[in-house]
């Protein structure tokens, strides 16, 4: 868990009793920030010490950071192309944009956002879903991904597979301009380096409500992946916000 920052203890009652009884767990945040990251922290290490499995720390937690910033971004990035009137559409405006938003991109940039994402009611939702079987993590944000996104995605995914190492990628001129694209090359060479199938990591977007980014992380060994399967509304959740 982080350093420096408790979490409340009414927050870790109620953590604490939805993993012993096995219940989905759906935090909602509007930005990712420190004290989110250390909740995140808490819940990936009490699930993974649960059922033994502190040796996918490192993977878990990573993919469920980098995938809710990625979430949280990418609704600040629409935020920021609706107030400045850029087409998103259009390359080289959405590059204009992206400039823009690198150069904002700061601590206290992030919070100022997070608040315009809250009235505007843009969330990221991420689910844990566990059984001594697997640990399946959803990320979901209120954002649908265009179909220009959805082609930079795919060919993220595609560079990934080509790599065995994030050193590797940067030493062969990996691009680092698409921060969103480097967590998917991050969290595939991680599930990679796990011997977890990286196709167990599938990001999809209805283009019209919601994006979802979904990672199935295997405890079991005799455990075989279901790729299709969604979270549905009728399974017992705790439901937190932060």
């Amino acid at each position: 868990m982080r350093e420096g920052i408790k979490i409340p203890e009414k927050l870790k009652t109620a953590v604490d009793h939805a993993i012993e009884h096995e219940n989905l767990i759906r935090i909602r945040a509007y930005a990712v920030i420190s004290a989110t990251e250390t909740g995140l922290s808490y819940i990936v290490e009490q699930i993974l010490g649960k059922y033994h499995r502190e040796d996918m720390l490192g993977p878990v937690y990573t993919s469920v950071k980098e995938l809710s910033l990625n979430g949280a971004k990418a609704n600040f990035k629409r935020i920021l192309f609706d107030d400045e009137k850029i087409d998103g559409d259009n390359d080289s405006e959405y590059e204009k944009g992206m400039l823009l938003f690198k150069e904002r991109l700061n601590e206290n940039w992030v919070l100022e956002y997070g608040k315009k994402a809250r009235e505007r009611s843009l969330f990221v939702d991420i689910f844990f879903d566990f059984n001594p079987q697997r640990l399946i993590l959803e990320v979901v944000n209120n954002r649908p991904i265009s179909r220009k996104e959805d082609v930079r995605i795919r060919e993220k995914f595609l560079t990934a597979m080509r790599y065995d190492d994030i050193a590797q990628f940067y030493m062969e001129g990996g691009d680092s301009s698409e921060g969103a694209g480097m967590g998917i090359v991050l969290v595939t060479m991680m599930l990679k380096a796990q011997d977890i199938d990286p196709h167990l990591f599938t990001i999809r977007s209805d283009y019209r409500e919601k994006t979802l980014a979904r990672v199935e992380f295997p405890l079991a060994h005799d455990y075989r992946p279901q790729r299709e399967r969604f979270i549905t509304d009728s399974t017992p959740e705790l439901v937190l916000s932060v």
